[in-house]
């Protein structure tokens, strides 16, 4: 059945789904992608796709979580085109990968003198979710675009490393790079956001 021969049925429960699952799939976007705007245009693609497909659906899982499926596979793309263009600059790159080899011992651990500072030593209790989360927003959003992909994809959509790898067409070895050198710069972005003030 092609989208041209919909029944009006058809089409009345797609405008259901669009009313029940539009603001939930929008805030999931939008805590993965950040422009607004862009992640309300990837919603929209993932609808355009659902409609499209509608055949498809099969009734094994419910029509909310067909379209989250869809909406990840959608932010995946976005991730890779993004990757691939390399479109974010920031103030970011000057954050070296521990060039001098000082904060991290052979093992992998942290250096004594380099271990991240408890956040707790540094906040009440009550402040401490609000204040991290916001750094961390912040500093996600710092984040070259290149590295952002890897750590959304890795962690906000939890995709496995060989997925991540195919999506971005890395090698093993340049994708755990990315991942390592973003959690330098997010460590050092939150360290300083939560122990300096900020404007």
């Amino acid at each position: 059945m092609t989208t041209a021969t919909r029944t009006s049925a058809q089409e009345a429960l797609f405008s259901q789904w669009v009313r029940e699952h539009t603001g939930d799939l929008q805030r999931f976007a939008r805590n993965r992608v950040k422009d607004p705007a862009t992640a309300d245009d990837l919603v929209q693609i993932a609808f355009v796709s659902a409609w499209k497909t509608m055949e498809r659906f099969e009734g094994n899982s419910s029509p909310r979580t067909w379209l989250f499926a869809i909406l990840k596979h959608k932010l995946a793309d976005h991730y890779r085109k993004a990757y691939r263009e390399g479109i974010k600059v920031s103030g970011m790159e000057a954050v070296g990968d521990d060039p001098s080899g000082t904060l991290f011992v052979p093992s992998g651990h942290w250096h004594t003198d380099h271990r991240p500072q408890l956040v707790q030593d540094v906040f009440q209790e009550e402040d401490l979710n609000e204040k991290l989360d916001r750094a961390l927003r912040k500093c996600m959003d710092a984040l070259p675009e290149r590295m952002r992909s890897v750590i959304e994809m890795k962690y906000l959509l939890s995709k496995d490393s060989a997925a991540i790898r195919e999506a971005l067409e890395l090698s093993e070895t340049n994708m755990w790079q990315q991942v390592h050198r973003a959690k330098l710069k997010l460590r050092a972005c939150i360290e300083e956001r939560l122990t300096k003030p900020q404007p």
